[in-house]
């Protein structure tokens, strides 16, 4: 695995966590709403900033241009059903925020079920489609490229230290609903 497919799957590695995280919520017999809209609301700031912005970011900024280069089809391709996918996601975040604006737990809970069981199908595909394919066309060598443009990317986008924080807030997460 290429270093810069090896960030993304790490990466992938976290959100499926924080889904795992989300189910302990979605399934606990303790019910707090006040603790479960908290959480809520940092998740929804989570995906915002880590899973799309961070994260998609990078993907659509620079793998997908990076194997567009080398000849994989956007439209009609995979990278092209990624993208849409992509937009279903931020349709989906924009929703669980404007359930949280009305402090409405309920249909948080199933647009966070629906945002989740899109990103698990979604990861897979990119796992086992989008990011074999990139480690068989994409050297070694440009792997270590495309990893210094991500890093640059979070400093940039998402900001110093941001990515650590975010990481931090899971383990707080896990505690929160042992997980």
């Amino acid at each position: 695995m290429g270093k810069a497919i090896q960030d993304l799957l790490n990466e992938h590695e976290a959100i499926l966590h924080v889904f795992t995280i989300l189910d302990k919520m979605l399934t606990s017999s303790n019910v707090d709403e006040e603790r479960d809209l908290n959480f809520a609301d940092e998740l929804v700031h989570f995906l915002r900033i880590f899973a799309d912005e961070c994260h998609h970011g990078k993907e659509e900024g620079i793998l997908f241009k990076e194997l567009e280069n080398r000849g994989v089809p956007n439209k009609g391709g995979p990278i092209g059903v990624m993208l849409q996918e992509h937009v279903q996601g931020r349709q989906l975040i924009a929703l669980m925020s404007e359930d949280l604006l009305s402090a409405d737990l309920e249909a948080f809970k199933l647009h966070a079920i629906e945002y989740r069981d899109l990103l698990r199908q979604h990861i897979q595909k990119e796992n086992e489609i989008l990011f074999t394919l990139a480690d068989q066309i994409i050297s070694d060598e440009k792997q270590v490229e495309l990893f210094e443009q991500f890093e640059a990317h979070e400093e940039t986008v998402i900001g110093h230290g941001v990515h650590e924080q975010l990481h931090a807030q899971i383990h707080a997460w896990e505690i929160l609903y042992q997980a």
